[in-house]
């Protein structure tokens, strides 16, 4: 049953982003100053850069087959959903959004299904996917012990989670835990490394890394990889 306070949360979260504004020349400089390599973000179609809203850059390192079933939690207009296609010869990417209008935004691939859906109650069966990714989407989980669970239920044996997340270092200031919009906006939700690495474990991942820890806002973000043995 979900509580009277997560749904207030989700839906907040839901109208943050269904009226994200971004131009295509400041999302394109967010992306780049985020790790993205300025010749891919360039390469690609303006409304992809104008809707990013993650923390950094997953794909440094990740080897592709060509073949894999690519799922993407919290998508948003799907900068890496579509990242992910140009990787692949015959996979499939699944985008999964709770906010249709970021959903809406661009739909270019046709290679990407598109799910409307909240990541902590994924409408996919069981070992489906290869590779899971995420940015900027665990952090904005009411329960990050169901989001993470969903996504090793997902997960093939040998499956590979690939997220950028953010983690916390003590108490946010005051201003930031005072603010009733701070779960919305992303710092609320960040957790502190080890309980981070606790509930990824919780959920059953094996070889669980936290690295490439990079200054974000009061937090800092990081790239998480696990496996689901």
């Amino acid at each position: 049953m979900t509580s009277e306070w997560e749904q207030q949360i989700k839906a907040q979260i839901k109208r943050r982003y269904a009226g994200l504004e971004s131009s295509a020349e400041d999302g394109a400089a967010k992306a780049v100053a985020h790790g993205y390599p300025a010749e891919l973000i360039s390469e690609l179609p303006p409304a992809l850069a104008a809707g990013y809203s993650g923390c950094g850059y997953l794909f440094e390192g990740l080897d592709f087959k060509g073949d894999e079933t690519v799922v993407d939690l919290g998508s948003g207009a799907g900068l890496d959903s579509y990242i992910a296609t140009l990787q692949l010869t015959n996979g499939t990417v699944i985008s999964i959004d709770m906010t249709i209008e970021m959903l809406e935004k661009v739909n270019l691939r046709l290679s990407i299904n598109y799910l409307c859906a909240d990541i902590e109650a994924l409408p996919l069966k069981d070992s489906c996917a290869d590779l899971v990714i995420a940015n900027a989407s665990f952090n904005l989980a009411i329960s990050k012990t169901k989001a993470f669970a969903e996504a090793y239920r997902v997960l093939k044996s040998g499956g590979r989670l690939v997220a950028r997340d953010l983690v916390k270092e003590g108490e946010l200031p005051a201003e930031v835990l005072t603010d009733p919009l701070s779960f919305n906006t992303s710092l609320g939700g960040a957790l502190e490394e080890d309980a981070l690495i606790a509930e990824i474990a919780k959920a059953g991942f094996e070889d669980i890394t936290l690295s490439d820890h990079k200054e974000f806002s009061y937090v800092q973000s990081v790239k998480i990889q696990a496996i689901r043995a």
